[in-house]
């Protein structure tokens, strides 16, 4: 099975100057538990899951005081629509990460995360 089957489409994106109290709401309003950040030209440049958010939260600061650029992932691993499933959660466990964004024609179309690869495994067992 592709990528492309189980992806979420249409990514959220939070710009990088925004702060983590915004990026949390838009994050969980969403329910993908995670967000790319973009620049001021729409650039992506990152990624913020609510896993970051929790490390901030876990060092008792305040959300509304941190930027998202200052907390963000910088290394972003993306995978193709037409990878496999399999191919992607292997690439999640290598780099120890949960979500992957999805390209296409050079462009970011969707996020895939390990729990849209572990309920459809479940729907297939059943």
């Amino acid at each position: 099975m592709d990528v492309k089957e189980i992806m979420i489409e249409g990514v959220e994106t939070i710009d990088e100057d925004e702060n983590l109290e915004i990026a949390l709401k838009k994050s969980t309003e969403e329910g993908e538990g995670g967000s790319l950040i973009v620049e001021h030209d729409g650039e992506v440049v990152g990624i913020i899951t609510t896993w970051d958010v929790l490390e901030e939260i876990g060092n008792d600061r305040n959300l509304k005081d941190i930027k998202v650029q200052d907390a963000m992932e910088t290394h972003l691993v993306t995978i193709h629509t037409d990878d496999t499933v399999e191919h992607a959660a292997k690439e999640m466990v290598d780099h120890g990460i949960w979500r992957l964004p999805v390209e296409e024609a050079g462009q970011i179309v969707g996020i895939v995360s390990a729990t849209d690869i572990l309920v459809n495994r479940i729907r297939n067992i059943m």
